[in-house]
């Protein structure tokens, strides 16, 4: 479903991913983790067709992104790490111009938008400007827009920022679902023991590098594995691993 060879992106006197290749399979949810400025969002960018890069080949659903960028952006849901969206408008009018956008019928736009807000407990700020919701619930909405038009492949991006406890489980369970449904999930988050227990398969970048790739149930039967975190600890190299005096903090 998702095909990476060779990709190269660089910034001005940066190198974001080095020669970078993977495959995900359909139907399976794979935890892309690495530290900040690792290139998990650089990744996502590029497999969402809205960043260019230089080198390498990209295919995802039998569709060459450098090729047809638009037609990858019609089968893809994308919660990106850093939300941009119009604080003037509601939810509805702002869910109400993606649907339109995503070509859907009015009355199954408004029947999933009730259904998402209902599931995500924010019916009754359906109206109100997104300026003034709370970080949570701005998430929502961009949850609600990522995956308003049922996509086959979906992209989260730190997908839990700002949700409350009980939202993150309500999350977490429609994220088992569409699984079940056979959509492939690209899975990026800092949050080590979530992707764990969600993820079928764990890729790891470090420095634009891919230093991990393994299905999770094999990476659980390694010997003297104990968990992401520990092993996410443990491929450090001494050299980057800070060495603080908590006690000397505030000297």
């Amino acid at each position: 479903m998702i095909s990476v060879t060779n990709l190269t992106k660089t910034y001005p006197g940066i190198v974001a991913l080095d020669n970078v290749s993977f495959e995900i399979a359909q139907g399976e949810i794979c935890g892309y983790i690495g530290t900040n400025g690792a290139g998990k969002s650089t990744t996502v960018k590029i497999l969402s067709g809205v960043l260019d890069f230089d080198n390498g080949e990209v295919i995802v659903g039998g569709i060459n992104v450098k090729e047809d960028a638009v037609s990858v952006k019609k089968i893809v849901g994308y919660v990106p790490e850093a939300p941009n969206l119009f604080n003037s408008l509601s939810p509805r009018e702002y869910i109400g111009f993606i649907g339109t956008a995503r070509s859907l019928e009015d009355n199954l736009l408004k029947r999933r938008l009730d259904n998402f807000a209902e599931l995500l407990d924010f019916t009754g700020m359906l109206d109100q400007s997104i300026g003034n919701l709370s970080k949570g619930n701005k998430q929502k909405v961009l949850i609600t827009s990522a995956l308003i038009h049922n996509p086959d492949l979906i992209y989260l991006d730190e997908p839990l920022n700002g949700l409350d406890a009980n939202s993150i489980f309500i999350f977490q369970d429609l994220v088992s679902y569409l699984v079940s449904l056979g959509k492939t999930i690209l899975y990026c988050s800092h949050l080590l023991n979530t992707v764990e227990k969600v993820s079928s398969k764990i890729i790891l970048l470090d420095k634009g590098k891919v230093v991990l790739d393994t299905q999770t149930s094999d990476l659980k039967n390694t010997e003297n594995y104990t968990d992401l975190e520990g092993l996410f600890r443990s491929l450090k190299e001494e050299s980057e691993t800070r060495k603080l005096s908590y006690e000397s903090l505030f000297d």
